[in-house]
């Protein structure tokens, strides 16, 4: 068996397997709730891989190991950023926001809150607009990655790779919505749990052990490789390390991985899902990080090609059907990701700002035609805009991040923020984030992951304060 017969074999396996899932979750969705948020009902074990999934996309494999090629110890503050994020999500984030959900069925709505009102309105056409922009970028470059993924298999044209992962994607998303997601998010999550080992390990023992990765390390010639700042100094340093811990704060925002927090069963165990969610983030960036660090040691990649070590290095070290599991595992991440993401489009279109409501089985219906419409602009901007999977996740994930992350923080730990209040902390943190990452300034990792998110933040803490006191006053005995 050739090359490309034995991975198109472990990739037809995998898919074949997915769509199986899709159709059986299919059966099990009658209407728009169940198809937004499948009627509360996932175990921990389906919650915690597919939150964790959502939020991991292509990123999580190709994004981080190239950096770590690329960059060398400098690369290591994405540990403890990525790491933080799930720690915040799973401690502070999970319990609370499955309590207190109620009947909302998406993230925006429940910022909103329930009282109606002018302000309600502005707060769900925001937050609606700011989720649209933000996540047709994160999905443009999520088809990116599919598409060098097929480029890579089997030196396709990239604009049909592209047009084949987005096919495949929609495929499955459009057959069971939120059900459809959580259950191929779970299998995807245990497959790459298994690259993360599996590749890292055989990687390492390669190299001649962790001892000779660490000595290639401090001995490159390459500038900046072995020192913990990537040759910064002074700002620039704390600048950049604060840029990329600063990944870790826009855990919270990620709308497509939180609402499966809401999704949750009353009755799940928080502590299997917080478990099993920790641990498996832990697995992957460790793992990815030792891809990027061994790499350089045992492939050779050509400049800017820094985002193809992991099919590299699987390439050098396994048989054939192992590079195709590898790349099935990359759309995977990719595929886990992408499906949340449309649903979250798809839920903020009919369900937040009610364009084309009607009986159950008409938004049912327009819940299709939407994740297909969205899908289809998405592909359509992964093959015309610029391909830098790293970057261009990074920057939908900072407006995300600081648009929704603080607010929903203050109002799971704190209480009740005004309407206008909360529309400031949105507009100020998604702003200041996009603003910041179209400058390039020696804080702009800074700037628009960290200083938007803390701006946010402020000013949603004012917003529960005067809410609070407010309240305090009115109760108050005349």
């Amino acid at each position: 068996m050739d090359r490309s017969t034995a991975i198109l074999a472990a990739l037809a396996a995998y898919l074949v397997a997915m769509l199986l899932l899709g159709m059986r979750a299919r059966s099990r969705t009658h209407d728009s709730g169940e198809f937004f948020l499948g009627n509360k009902s996932l175990g921990p074990w389906v919650t915690s891989l597919a939150a964790n999934t959502s939020s991991s996309s292509a990123w999580s494999l190709v994004g981080v190991s190239g950096f770590a090629y690329l960059s060398g110890w400098s690369a290591l503050w994405l540990l403890p950023g990525c790491i933080g994020g799930f720690l915040v999500n799973w401690l502070l984030v999970a319990p609370r926001l499955r309590a207190q959900t109620g009947s909302a069925i998406t993230l925006s709505e429940f910022l909103a809150g329930d009282r109606p009102g002018p302000g309600r309105t502005a707060v769900l056409w925001l937050a609606s607009l700011l989720t649209l922009g933000s996540l047709l970028t994160y999905v443009a470059a999520q088809m990116q990655a599919a598409g060098a993924a097929f480029v890579h298999a089997f030196g396709w044209d990239l604009t049909g790779s592209v047009l084949l992962g987005a096919g495949l994607v929609l495929a499955y998303t459009l057959m069971g919505g939120y059900l459809a997601a959580c259950l191929t998010d779970s299998v995807q999550g245990a497959m790459m749990a298994l690259v993360a080992v599996a590749v890292p390990v055989a990687a390492v023992s390669a190299a001649g052990g962790i001892g000779e990765v660490l000595t290639a390390i401090d001995a490159s010639t390459v500038p900046g490789y072995a020192d913990a700042f990537g040759g910064r100094s002074g700002l620039a340093a704390a600048g950049f390390a604060l840029g990329l811990c600063g990944i870790g704060l826009g855990y919270p925002g990620q709308p497509h991985a939180v609402n499966k927090y809401m999704g949750m069963s009353p009755t799940a165990s928080m502590t299997v899902a917080r478990t099993v969610g920790i641990g498996w983030a832990l697995i992957l960036y460790v793992g990815m990080l030792l891809v990027g660090w061994t790499g350089r040691m045992l492939v050779d990649l050509a400049p800017g090609s820094h985002e193809e070590v992991l099919y590299a290095t699987t390439d050098a070290l396994f048989p054939p059907f192992m590079a195709g599991l590898v790349i099935a595992a990359v759309l995977a991440a990719i595929m886990s990701t992408v499906d949340s993401q449309l649903l979250v489009c798809a839920s903020t279109i009919s369900h937040d700002l009610g364009i084309g409501r009607g009986n159950e089985r008409q938004m049912l219906r327009n819940a299709r035609l939407v994740v297909l419409a969205i899908g289809i602009g998405a592909t359509w901007a992964g093959i015309t805009v610029p391909k830098n999977i790293f970057d261009n996740v990074l920057f939908a994930w900072a407006a995300l991040g600081s648009a929704f992350g603080p607010l929903l923080l203050v109002r799971l730990l704190v209480g009740p923020v005004g309407p206008w209040w909360s529309l400031a902390a949105m507009a100020g943190g998604g702003g200041a984030a996009i603003l910041g990452s179209y400058h390039e300034v020696w804080a702009r990792g800074f700037a628009d992951r960290t200083l938007s998110w803390l701006l946010a933040l402020a000013l949603a803490l004012t917003g529960a304060w005067l809410y609070r006191r407010r309240s305090s006053l009115l109760m108050r005995p005349r």
